[in-house]
């Protein structure tokens, strides 16, 4: 039995279409104001998804925020450079080697 599966996207990018700058900054997420702190639509896009895909800088970008882990649902970690998950992180995030289109 195959099983259809959906995939959807919801990122935040510059106007550029890049998501950090040319030096790997996101400060442009925070540079948008948002006085009534709305998420922009995230929580109903995040309880109609069962996992989550990520580059590996972005991956290790998160990693670095002085936060918890952010997500609750499984990130699949695509990377040919990652040798494996941090310790921390194991059971939430799953290191996955080849091409998105593979996985």
């Amino acid at each position: 039995m195959e099983i259809k599966k959906t995939n959807k996207v919801f990122i935040a990018k510059s106007l550029d279409g890049y998501i950090a700058d040319k030096n790997g900054g996101i400060d442009c997420l925070h540079s948008i104001l948002n006085p009534n702190g709305e998420d922009m639509g995230y929580d109903e896009f995040n309880n109609g998804i069962d996992a989550l895909v990520m580059g590996r800088i972005t991956f290790e970008t998160v990693l670095g925020f002085d936060v918890d882990w952010p997500y609750d649902k499984p990130v699949f970690v695509l990377s040919y450079k990652l040798k494996e998950i941090p310790e921390s992180h194991k059971g939430k995030a799953f290191l996955t080697k080849g091409t998105l289109t593979k996985f």
